[in-house]
């Protein structure tokens, strides 16, 4: 029997295109809900992003070192969160918890503004961590609960189009348009005298007030996500089969999930991408500062980042498409030797023509190996534990984030200084060194981490 069903799948006519497409337009509201409410809250994470370690060194006096320091303990606490929340949502519910999200990330990003000291500032950023934590392993489980089996790729990929819409205006409209009203008549950011809803007139950074801009994103989200019918965390795709009983007792729902092997095995996999991954953490926590000190202040960091979620915004769905009856490791594998090799473009100097093409070069690889690796955590997930296994699997990112901090202060220091002797080609090499490491461990182990799990499953 079984024998018979694989062979009838097998030689079953794949579906089409615009098939694919129309049973996509088919999912409930919910599922372009949670896309809004997605574009909502990256527009304040990836200006949070761009800005955190601009904002600990010109607001509040850090040297490299230290800010890299705090960026990497945030990232590393992140990635801690992350653990617990997967679990606790399951339980909880997904409406439920991302409500409570949106509302903690808003209240903190709030006090990151308004911090009147560095204790304060840092207070409100760890504790930004687990807002920041929730969000995103939550939508992604939205997304699946939302969607159907036949149309996850494709819900996937507008997911991750819909967060990179918001990276692709955020870099012009927010970052790049705050800081220019407070640059000064030497081209240098100064502080301006704001006034703030409710509060009134206070003295502002650039930085400060591209964190307050966090907190009206964070609040439209959580409006959003109130909207969702509860019923939506219930619906049962038929193409995914019954949904298992409910336990909602966090460990008990983590313990079923790490007692898989093929958990253990796609954990090796997204060891392997953490490091080509690195090179994002970089470009927010050392590409800024590398590029401001060689081009100067008044270079529109925030533009020129966005490109990267510009152009995913076409390569995304047309790398899907294009890659669709392709294997996902296969597809993930030629991805991540693309984004691995950008670093080395700048190599080669600081122009404006190499920092476009490092970020297209990035992006391209980025555009294949990314929207493939959410569908793929989520293709070997059980139901109703969605959120518990992508919590889990963030367990590789955690050593990659801890070491980006440190290490990006301390090649910023070494190599490429606020004042003195500059050696930025040398910093970028050592980066792309480092992330090639990862596509060459997924080469090396493919036959393992690629194979079938279908006698495990016997």
């Amino acid at each position: 029997m079984a024998v018979v069903s694989t062979t009838a799948e097998a030689s079953a006519p794949k579906p089409s295109l615009m098939s694919d497409l129309r049973a996509l337009l088919a999912c409930p509201r919910e599922l372009w809900l949670i896309f809004l409410a997605t574009f909502l809250e990256y527009l304040g994470v990836f200006s949070f992003l761009q800005t955190l370690t601009l904002w600990l060194s010109s607001d509040y006096g850090m040297s490299d070192k230290a800010a890299g320091y705090w960026a990497a303990t945030f990232s590393t606490l992140l990635t801690l969160f992350v653990f617990m929340v997967g679990a606790i949502a399951d339980a909880a519910g997904i409406r439920r918890t991302l409500i409570i999200s949106f509302s903690l990330a808003a209240v903190t990003r709030l006090g990151m503004a308004l911090a009147p000291s560095p204790t304060m500032a840092i207070v409100a950023l760890l504790a930004f961590g687990f807002a920041f934590a929730t969000s995103s392993p939550v939508l992604q489980a939205a997304v699946q609960r939302a969607s159907s089996k036949r149309t996850r790729a494709f819900a996937f990929t507008l997911w991750y189009v819909s967060f990179n819409l918001a990276g692709a205006l955020c870099g012009p409209l927010i970052i790049d348009r705050t800081r220019h009203a407070f640059l000064d008549a030497t081209g240098k950011l100064a502080s301006r005298t704001v006034q703030l809803p409710l509060i009134g007139a206070r003295e502002m950074t650039a930085n400060s007030t591209i964190m307050a801009w966090g907190f009206v994103f964070a609040v439209a989200a959580a409006v959003v996500i109130s909207t969702l019918r509860p019923s939506f965390e219930h619906r049962i795709d038929p193409e995914d089969g019954p949904a298992p009983p409910r336990k909602p007792n966090p460990i008990t729902a983590m313990r079923e999930v790490i007692s898989a092997r093929s958990f253990w095995r796609f954990m090796l996999l997204l060891a392997f991408l953490s490091v080509v991954k690195m090179m994002f953490q970089h470009m927010h926590f050392t590409w800024p500062k590398y590029i401001t000190r060689e081009q100067g202040e008044a270079f529109p960091v925030g533009s020129v980042w966005s490109l990267n979620s510009l152009l995913i915004l076409g390569l995304a769905p047309l790398g899907t498409a294009l890659t669709r009856n392709f294997k996902a490791f296969d597809v993930l594998l030629v991805g991540a030797f693309i984004s691995a090799l950008s670093p080395l473009v700048l190599v080669l100097g600081s122009s404006m023509a190499l920092q476009i093409t490092m970020i297209v070069v990035l992006t391209i690889g980025e555009a294949l190996w990314s929207p493939r690796s959410y569908e793929y955590t989520l293709s070997i997930a059980p139901r109703g534990r969605e959120a518990t296994y992508i919590s889990l699997s963030a367990l590789p990112f955690f050593c990659a984030k801890l070491l980006v901090g440190p290490t990006s202060g301390y090649l910023l220091a070494t190599f490429c200084p606020k004042e003195g002797p500059r050696h930025a080609s040398l910093l970028w090499a050592i980066i792309g060194a480092s992330t090639i490491v990862g596509p060459i461990g997924m080469l090396v182990t493919r036959g393992w981490m690629a194979r079938k799990e279908r006698a495990e499953a016997a």
